[in-house]
């Protein structure tokens, strides 16, 4: 139960693009009447459905480097977050077997709350170092986009990321 090594390089590509796609949303020039700008953290969310439904996909490397990249270009503490990802990335994709054997709701469950795990973890490590924290009120509402965003990725995913069963 393999893929071809195209067929997976491919699907890291896709991955980097949809990832550059939403960073490039992300930083482009909003004029609102707003304070503050909502967006949900999509990157959180498709890399945790990848890494659950295709643990092969994204590695270590790929992930640090992705997050990493959108840490400078965000303007976020440098590597915070994309230490903190890849702990709980790596902490699923252990986990991935698991996932396919149970339910949906098990699997959202998990992921919810590493999500969760994520935020607070930032937030701690925030406070702790004295950078200027972002609003708890804002973290809780993206935390509940990125959480509710999961099984919407995974619906919208999911022809994509089937294994594709090579025959002799």
């Amino acid at each position: 139960m393999t893929d071809l090594p195209t067929r997976i390089f491919k699907l890291r590509f896709i991955y980097l693009a949809i990832i550059t796609l939403f960073l490039f949303l992300h930083t482009l020039p909003n004029q609102t009447n707003f304070d503050f700008i909502f967006l949900p953290d999509v990157m959180l969310s498709l890399t945790f459905v990848w890494i659950v439904r295709r643990p092969d996909i994204i590695g270590p490397i790929l992930l640090t480097l992705t997050f990493l990249f959108a840490d400078i270009l965000l303007q976020r503490p440098p590597a915070l977050w994309s230490l903190i990802v890849l702990c709980i990335g790596m902490f699923l994709r252990a986990r991935a077997i698991e996932f396919q054997e149970s339910f949906f709701i098990y699997e959202w469950a998990t992921a919810a709350g590493l999500i969760i795990c994520c935020y607070a973890l930032q937030y701690i490590a925030m406070r702790i170092t004295a950078i200027p924290v972002y609003d708890p009120g804002l973290i809780v509402i993206q935390t509940a986009s990125a959480i509710i965003l999961y099984p919407i990725f995974v619906w919208l995913f999911r022809p994509l990321l089937k294994i594709k069963i090579l025959d002799n």
